[in-house]
């Protein structure tokens, strides 16, 4: 282990959120790179291009080692964030021409691929494999918007209605760069009409500017206490919405117990009916008393009275009126016409009252 590993380690292996942290990223990797860190100089490359100063970050790519991949990754973007992205296209195509060597060289001669599609996709070809998103839209004072490849490589570009030039590549994140990268560029242009930002970033100028140390410092000095304040603020923040998650997991509790007693409720009607329905709905009279309750009439009925009964009943039952009805319906009123048959017959004197059946 060398001296710089520290340094390195503490700086991480990704770009960070934030100017703040990207300075602080750019400090630590400075001090592992002037104490022979070989791989801190991509790295310091990759961070000082995505706060957009290109030229700085070619300036310690000059002394990184020439067999490492990512050197010529970053190397491309950089030469592609100038004004006018000025000699891009040779940076590109020496980099493809480096025959790829382990998973860093793969991936690497992947990312220079999809970028080479991407390029010729906003030069008007047809290149179906090419997608973008769109990460920022400015309207004044030029009309500008900010697109991601699936390279992860970023393009500031001049939209028009059916075309998009590009001014320049704009400052890259790393690889989360590419992940919303879905859209064909037909599509792209189809958003930017209706005026979508995407993700809402801030669009660089046409030129990207030299650093400023005093912006630098004043980053590094910032504040912790205001800082610590913020956090502690957010923190607040997050436990009255752990709060309000509480209340609202424990009414939906509630409302999930009403609707499982609800599901039991008609569970059991269901089986009742089922079994309403498998036992034949309606039962045939048993006795003189049941046979006067199916039609309607007190006990003892005159043998005109109980003809006038099953005649209407009868006619509510008449397979003519329940034919458009549910097969359920239906099966109930058959069921209730031999109810009220029997119940006829049993009243007349022409039929023996029924036996349960055990």
């Amino acid at each position: 282990m060398t001296v710089t590993d520290p340094f390195t380690r503490t700086a991480g292996p990704t770009i960070p959120r934030g100017d703040a942290a990207r300075w602080r990223q750019v400090a630590l990797l400075a001090v592992a790179a002037s104490l022979g860190d070989p791989s801190a100089r991509p790295a310091l490359a990759a961070c000082l291009q995505s706060l957009d100063h290109p030229r700085e970050a070619g300036r310690a790519l000059a002394a990184a080692p020439d067999d490492d991949p990512w050197t010529r990754w970053w190397a491309v973007l950089v030469v592609g964030q100038s004004a006018g992205a000025e000699g891009l296209d040779e940076a590109l195509a020496a980099a493809r021409r480096v025959r790829p060597l382990g998973a860093d060289g793969r991936e690497v001669a992947r990312r220079l691929d999809d970028l080479a599609d991407e390029m010729a996709a906003l030069r008007g070809g047809d290149v179906p494999d090419a997608r973008f998103a769109v990460i920022g839209h400015r309207a004044r004072p030029e009309r500008r918007v900010m697109l991601a490849g699936r390279s992860s490589a970023g393009f500031i570009v001049d939209p028009s209605w059916d075309f998009l030039t590009l001014v320049r590549l704009a400052p890259s994140d790393g690889p989360s760069m590419s992940n919303s990268a879905h859209h064909r560029l037909d599509e792209v242009i189809a958003l930017i009409r209706q005026g979508q930002s995407g993700q809402g970033r801030v669009v660089p100028g046409d030129a990207p500017l030299p650093a400023d140390p005093e912006v630098m410092l004043a980053l590094l000095r910032e504040d912790t206490g205001s800082r610590d304040r913020a956090l502690a603020s957010l923190a607040g923040e997050v436990r009255e919405e752990r709060v309000l998650l509480t209340d609202r997991l424990a009414a939906l509790d509630d409302e999930w117990g009403e609707i499982r007693a609800e599901k039991a409720r008609l569970a059991v009607l269901a089986k009742g009916l089922l079994a309403e329905r498998q036992s034949g709905l309606v039962s045939a009279p048993t006795s003189r008393a049941q046979a006067a309750d199916v039609l309607g009439l007190g006990p003892d009925p005159a043998p005109a009275e109980v003809e006038r009964a099953w005649r209407r009943e009868v006619a509510r039952c008449h397979p003519d009126r329940v034919a458009a009805l549910h097969p359920d319906l239906r099966d109930r009123a058959q069921a209730m016409t031999v109810a009220l048959n029997a119940a006829r017959e049993m009243l007349l004197g022409r039929g023996s009252p029924v036996r349960p059946s055990r």
